[in-house]
Formats: C-alpha cells, sequence, structure tokens
C-alpha cells in the first residue's frame, strides 16, 4: 500500500480528525494555564538559498577557484543525495507524549509488510543512559543525541543507537531491545541469529541484518514520545538524504491525566483525595510535568502550522477529538 494510502489509513481508522488551528490547548482548564515563550525566527541554511542559482551551471565553475571548487562538490553530492529521495521513499516520524493513543497509531505503521520498516520507541535506551541522578535529563544533550539517533536509523544505520544499549551488543547482537516484540520488522529471521542454548532456540536481534532489511524496505517510520520540541529536528528535515515527514499527535491534556491516573495509580493517591474532598493538590509534580508538556506541544504545533520553509509539506497536526465530559474525569476513583 502506498504511503499516502497509509497515513488517510491512520486518520480515518484511528477515528480522528486533522485541524489546522493557533491554538491546540485551548480546552486544557484554566488552572493550567501557559506561559507562552517567544520564538526566534529561523534564519535560511545549508544549500537551499544556493542551489537554485547554481544548480544547472556548478560544471561551468572555475577548478582554480577553491570556493567555487567546494560550492561545486557540495551541490553534487546534494544532487546525488536528490536522486536517492526522489524515488519515493519517505521517512516518517510520528511525534506525541505519553497517553495519547501513540501506540495505537503507530500500529497503523507497523501493519504495512514489506513496505515499511517500523520501529516502536528506539529513543528509550537514549534517555535511559541519559537520566541524571535527579531523575530528569539534560535537555540540550538529551535532544542532540535524540536527533542525531533518529537521523542514523532513518539511513538504516544503528551503530550509534548500539552505544546506548545496556548491556552493549556482542558483535552487532542484542537480545535487550526496548519493545522489540512492538517491531514486526524486528520480529522476522531475516533480522535473528539463532542460538542453541540448552534444549532451546533462542532468536536474538542482529542489528546488521536489520540495517539490510530496513534498506530494503520502501518507507521507514519510527515512534516516539521523547522528543521535546519539532524545532530541534530541523536537521533532519534539512539532509537531502531524507525526506521526513513529521506528524504530530495531540490530545487534550485532561484525558491524557486521567489516562496515566488509570495508568499509574499508585502514583496519584493526592488527586484522588481531591476526587473525594475537592481539595486541589498544590506544587504537585504531576502538575508540573503536565504543564511542561502542554508548553513543549504547543511550541511544536506553533512551529509546524505556521509552515516555515523547511517544514512546509512536511508537517502534519493530528489531534484527538471527542465528548469530554469534567463532571466525570475522576469518576472511575
Amino acid at each position: 500500500m502506498r504511503i499516502k494510502y497509509t497515513i488517510s489509513l491512520v486518520f480515518f481508522g484511528a477515528l480522528v480528525i486533522i485541524e489546522m488551528e493557533n491554538n491546540i490547548i485551548s480546552r486544557v482548564s484554566d488552572k493550567l494555564a501557559l506561559k507562552q515563550t517567544p520564538q526566534t525566527p529561523l534564519q535560511p541554511s545549508g544549500l537551499s538559498h544556493i542551489l537554485p542559482k547554481h544548480n544547472a551551471s556548478f560544471t561551468k565553475l572555475s577548478k582554480t577557484n577553491s570556493a567555487f571548487s567546494l560550492i561545486k562538490r557540495r551541490l553534487e553530492n546534494y544532487s546525488q543525495h536528490k536522486e536517492v529521495v526522489t524515488r519515493g521513499r519517505k521517512h516518517i516520524l510520528l511525534l506525541a507524549t505519553t497517553r495519547t493513543g501513540s501506540s495505537f497509531v503507530g500500529e497503523f505503521f507497523n501493519q504495512q509488510g514489506d513496505n515499511m520498516f517500523f520501529l516502536f520507541e528506539p529513543l528509550w535506551h537514549v534517555e535511559k543512559m541519559l537520566t541524571l541522578e535527579t531523575g530528569g535529563t539534560n535537555a540540550t544533550a538529551a535532544a542532540k543525541a535524540y536527533r542525531d539517533v533518529l537521523q542514523q536509523l532513518f539511513l538504516c544505520d544503528f551503530s550509534l543507537l548500539e552505544s546506548f544499549i545496556e548491556p552493549l551488543p556482542v558483535n552487532h547482537i542484542t537480545t535487550g531491545l526496548f519493545r522489540r516484540e512492538s517491531s514486526s520488522s524486528l520480529c522476522q529471521e531475516s533480522v535473528c541469529s539463532p542460538v542453541i542454548k540448552g534444549d532451546q532456540t533462542l532468536w536474538p536481534l542482529n542489528l546488521t541484518m536489520a540495517s539490510e532489511s530496513c534498506l530494503q524496505k520502501e518507507h521507514r517510520a519510527i515512534k516516539s514520545v521523547r522528543v521535546r520540541q519539532l524545532e530541534n529536528l530541523r536537521p533532519l528535515a534539512e539532509d537531502p538524504r531524507l525526506d521526513v515527514k513529521f506528524i504530530q499527535l495531540v490530545r487534550d491534556p485532561r484525558a491524557v491525566l486521567a489516562s496515566r491516573m488509570v495508568a499509574f495509580a499508585a502514583k496519584y493517591k493526592n488527586w484522588k483525595q481531591w476526587a473525594i474532598d475537592g481539595e486541589v493538590p498544590i506544587d504537585d509534580d504531576e502538575v508540573r510535568k503536565l504543564k511542561w508538556n502542554c508548553d513543549n506541544i504547543r511550541l511544536s504545533a506553533e512551529i509546524g502550522l505556521r509552515q516555515p520553509a523547511w517544514l512546509r509539506r512536511r508537517y502534519m497536526l493530528v489531534r484527538q477529538v471527542h465528548q469530554f465530559d469534567e463532571d466525570k474525569v475522576f469518576n472511575f476513583v
């Protein structure tokens, strides 16, 4: 199935509505009001401003002029990379936060068989290794690591991801990849190296074979809830070797909170007390996390909906729309 039909199936099958609106969190309660952070306009970079002027005539540039020679080499490389991109291969990144239905939506890509190489949360390993003793991460270091790993994975190169897997793979073979079973592309015999252990046959993942399998697929998709801001992924969109499409999945943050209260009940004892006696939790860590997530969602959506040159025809906002009764949010407690 071609990629345009795959994306259509995601939206209709998941019963979501694509909405282009400036304020994606207008339904968030007033008590969780957000402070808008000004965005610095992005300046054009790379070769995009050079190519239209010189692509047709770069062979005439003087070889004796080092500056022109450098431009020529870059344009030649760009042309070679562009040929790869224009063959129709797409690289799809599904961006979301936890409890937004991203696993369900990602499954539509996962079920595309031989056409799609799908990876489920490969950045889990990166986040785990970069987590500080305080429980958080260095945002700048994490953002760069996430971007670099994604870039290599879209190129079917698992070497950088290997450095984050614990225990470290031996001869590119591992049994420790997070949620490997959630990716049908990694559950085929072609990516496994059978190992006889006692009376059992184990199938550890061979990342070299996985890379070869990835290269044979028509399209590649990755699902992640760990990328905080879309702007950090600009180098992926500007990489001439890739044709990246960003799909941002958004859900009402109150529904996200309600889902977390069910999935992680032990963390929400004070919230259950709120449901009983009406006393709002003060300085609660979950409130801070929710605000922080909303900030990141808003900032990413504002950039995506503004459609800067580097994102043009590369971004889509998918927002879950459903009836939401605030009086019944906490009925399950």
